[in-house]
């Protein structure tokens, strides 16, 4: 309980406090970069970056960033399509925080096209994450894009989609539009268009719109980070609680220090129905966890997609401070200044984001709950991965010679004794 006090107390302790043990192998391949052009490249969680190139595999957590003339493609795991446009910033997120592994991705700036697969079950929809919105899209063709005032337009071409924020939410049908901003709940705005002058002005427009009036702009950015960052508090501290409860609940069975003497059987349908009981149980509660644990990937996403564009907004300020106004440069530089410990704050919460992740795996292992989930077994999301790579020329390693394959040995048949 103490570690839980903490949590409410000190952020950079609320997330990096111990978890328990797990087996982690880290983000996961989400997708394949299929087609480049222009300049583009990845940028991985440490911010190293590398040439984005037909055949690259893209983890969680890695961010595509796009130059002018650049545009990527990536097919995901689920088939679902992607294109990053030109003057974009995108993340792939991690999508071992949704109980059915389902892809999300978050925009932090510029703007995206995706074809989303179809899904049947609500809770688990494909999402795209803004500052200002997150749309959650099913069986969707659509278009999303954020300016860099914060403001976000999602417009749907095929099937449906619901915009939200903490002030309200709007379902989107075929061919319609919608829009969000700071303090701005979802509103309808027209028809759905594909032609990229009606993206690329509605871009431009808030980017007059944000030097306009910046340090207002600016200011609605590092309120938003620091309401992300109480609530990321407040969803660490209930899912370590949660889970922590969990593992009362649910103890691991210590291995006895000598061999038990031997005892009858138990009733094999008697101790089925138990185990039954208890698997059920248990994947109703670890469902609980995944929910808590991406309610608070949503806050992290969040927290950082403000932060950047409050730090853009800062960076023009430096690069052109005589476009600017002494007053406009101080009040900006003030309100940064209450976000000062937001980059260490990042950097704590990705570790205790893949923390979540490890412990629910271990439990999703422990319970075989894979199936009952609907997560995509590993194995299975392995050839995935190597099917699409199939489709790249020249993205598959060849195969050996079939000379230096291993000869498989069978183990010799016992003989059967004559009588």
């Amino acid at each position: 309980m103490k570690r839980l006090v903490m949590a409410t107390l000190l952020m950079a302790v609320a997330l990096s406090g111990a978890m328990p043990a797990a087996d982690d192998s880290g983000p996961l391949e989400e997708g394949v970069i299929t087609e480049v052009s222009g300049e583009a490249a990845v940028l991985n969680s440490r911010g190293r970056s590398r040439p984005a190139k037909p055949g690259e595999v893209v983890r969680g957590g890695e961010i595509i960033e796009t130059q002018a003339d650049g545009r990527v493609k990536i097919t995901l795991v689920d088939r679902s399509l992607l294109e990053v446009r030109p003057n974009s910033r995108v993340q792939i997120n991690d999508s071992r925080l949704n109980p059915r592994g389902v892809s999300s991705v978050l925009v932090y700036v510029g703007w995206i096209w995706a074809k989303v697969t179809a899904r049947t079950v609500a809770d688990y929809a494909f999402e795209v994450e803004a500052a200002t919105a997150v749309a959650g899209v099913r069986g969707t063709e659509l278009l999303v894009a954020v300016a860099e005032d914060g403001s976000t337009r999602v417009g749907v071409r095929e099937g449906r989609a619901v915009m939200e924020n903490e002030a309200g939410s709007l379902r989107l049908g075929r061919d319609e539009t919608g829009e969000a901003g700071y303090e701005r709940a979802p509103e309808a705005t027209g028809s759905y268009s594909e032609q990229a002058e009606f993206w690329l002005t509605w871009l431009g427009q808030h980017h007059l719109a944000l030097f306009s009036d910046l340090e207002v702009f600016v200011i609605r950015m590092v309120a938003a980070v620091l309401d992300a960052r109480a609530n990321l508090i407040e969803r660490d501290r209930e899912f370590r609680e949660a889970y922590e409860g969990f593992e009362e609940q649910h103890p691991v069975a210590e291995k006895p220090a000598a061999e038990p003497e031997e005892e009858p059987a138990a009733e094999p349908a008697t101790e089925d129905k138990k185990d039954q009981r208890e698997r059920a149980e248990a994947a109703t509660e670890v469902h609980q966890l995944y929910r808590k644990a991406r309610q608070a990937q949503k806050e992290a996403h969040r927290m950082e997609s403000n932060y950047y564009l409050a730090e853009q907004a800062r960076s023009a300020v430096a690069r052109s401070p005589e476009k600017f106004s002494p007053s406009q440069v101080q009040a900006v530089n003030r309100s940064l200044a209450q976000a000062k410990d937001i980059p260490q704050i990042q950097q704590q919460s990705r570790l205790a984001l893949n923390g979540y992740a490890a412990v629910l795996e271990t439990q999703v292992s422990r319970y075989r709950l894979a199936s009952s989930l609907g997560r995509l077994p590993p194995l299975e999301r392995n050839l995935q991965i190597q099917q699409i790579l199939k489709q790249i020329p020249g993205a598959m390693p060849p195969m050996p010679p079939p000379q230096s394959m291993p000869k498989p040995v069978m183990p010799p048949m016992p003989r059967p004794r004559m009588p």
